[in-house]
């Protein structure tokens, strides 16, 4: 992804989810804004304090309202896929050590709350560990002139950090261990020299039916394309 329009694009483009130019990981809103945008946070409707942080989630966080029930008493809302806003969150998260654990922090007190899903199975997690071992992972030696901070003074043709793939050998060492390669079949390691991932963020099938899309081959590529991993739905059949 290139990133051509001038110095001040990125900080502006961090000032959208956050409504500060500085992002404050303690503050719910800030937190859950930038989670939310890589993450694809569901909001519980039974919650008590659930249609007020909608409400102000849709109006000054980039939350998006995507549908309403007929009588407007409920509203389906999400964070459609957006790759820039989704690298910029990536950096917001990953510019401070402390801003992340923090951020973390406030999405778990709203999970033992109960205002926002972990999930039918806890898929939840998944998404958590499977994304921040490839951020991790790409911050350990990233390559160079790839853009990492706000205030990137290089190439206007320079990418984002979080648009980089990563090798499927070294991502799956990296997250279940240096062991892991030596408990499989030799052929195995072999077969995946090649291979490479790249995703920036998540999105809920449900919440992107809600924009219209269809899982077609034409929108299984604009996802790819865009870095997105797909959660989909239970029992749900995708083109292949």
């Amino acid at each position: 992804m290139e990133v051509t329009r001038g110095k001040t694009f990125l900080r502006l483009a961090a000032q959208k989810p956050c409504r500060s130019k500085i992002f404050d990981p303690n503050d719910t809103n800030q937190a859950l804004a930038v989670l939310s945008q890589r993450f694809g946070l569901d909001i519980c409707f039974g919650h008590p304090d659930a249609v007020s942080y909608l409400e102000k989630a849709v109006a000054s966080h980039l939350r998006v309202s995507f549908s309403t029930t007929e009588n407007r008493m409920w509203a389906f809302t999400g964070y459609p896929s957006e790759p820039l806003l989704s690298c910029v969150a990536a950096i917001l998260l990953h510019r401070v050590p402390t801003n992340l654990a923090i951020a973390l922090g406030v999405l778990k007190r709203k999970v033992d709350g109960g205002m926002v899903e972990i999930g039918q199975s806890g898929e939840l997690t998944s998404r958590l560990l499977l994304l921040l071992a490839k951020d991790l992972l790409i911050r350990q030696d990233p390559p160079k002139g790839v853009i990492q901070d706000l205030h990137y003074e290089g190439s206007g043709e320079a990418e984002l950090i979080d648009c980089q793939k990563v090798s499927v050998i070294d991502f799956l060492e990296y997250l279940l261990g240096k062991m892991f390669w030596s408990r499989t079949v030799k052929e195995a390691k072999v077969a995946f020299q090649h291979a490479y991932i790249n995703f920036s963020h998540w999105v809920s099938a449900l919440a992107e039916q809600k924009v219209s899309y269809k899982y077609s081959h034409k929108a299984t590529g604009m996802f790819a394309s865009q870095g997105t991993h797909i959660h989909t739905l239970y029992t749900q059949a995708m083109d292949r």
